[in-house]
């Protein structure tokens, strides 16, 4: 999970290093709040995890739903959280490792859209979690390698303008990421028992 969405940053910062330096510093700046992020989301959602598994081993089926509808709800209200908390703190941390106005201006422009859609992290992080502890691994990896591998298609269209898109730039890295993770999610959906 956390090599998943650790890699949506990498291969974000491997079509933007051909952008510029200022553009790649300006990424790897920003991963570090975003590994933040994607760290609360698992912590939390293995505590998920542990308590549906936990109710459904004891055939607890409503526990487990309770349970399940309780950490989702929770999921949200952290993301949301964590996005304002991101966004409002992401300007002094990038002061602290750079005065170059590009990167601060790159790196605002990224961690803003990616930040801003934390909430779909939390979200995916906490459906994959209740994959795994319905014992459903094939579907979870599966969904979430579906939002890393259009990322990674998605990518090179947004940022360099291909197949009739814009060229946006360190901007279109984030909205491909973006779009990646509300794929995954979306995966995620489609599978979910009734």
């Amino acid at each position: 999970s956390m090599l998943v969405n650790s890699l949506y940053n990498i291969i974000d910062s491997i079509f933007v290093a051909k952008i510029s330096e200022d553009a790649m510093t300006a990424l790897s700046l920003v991963f570090p709040i975003q590994n933040v992020v994607n760290s609360v989301a698992v912590g939390f959602g293995i505590g998920i995890n542990v308590m549906i598994a936990f109710c459904l081993g004891a055939d607890q089926r409503e526990q487990a739903d309770k349970a399940a509808s309780q950490g989702m709800f929770l999921s949200i209200v952290h993301g949301i959280i964590l996005s304002i908390t991101g966004i409002l703190i992401m300007p002094s941390f990038l002061k602290l490792f750079t005065n170059n106005q590009d990167t601060l201006s790159l790196g605002l422009r990224y961690s803003n859209i990616v930040l801003l859609f934390s909430i779909i992290i939390h979200v995916e992080i906490t459906f994959e979690k209740y994959f795994q502890a319905m014992g459903m691994m094939v579907v979870s990896m599966l969904s979430m390698l579906c939002g890393w591998i259009l990322n990674i298609i998605l990518d090179p269209i947004m940022i360099f303008g291909l197949l009739g898109f814009p060229k946006m730039g360190v901007t279109g890295a984030a909205v491909a990421t973006v779009i990646g993770q509300v794929v995954s999610g979306c995966c995620f959906l489609a599978y979910l028992p009734r």
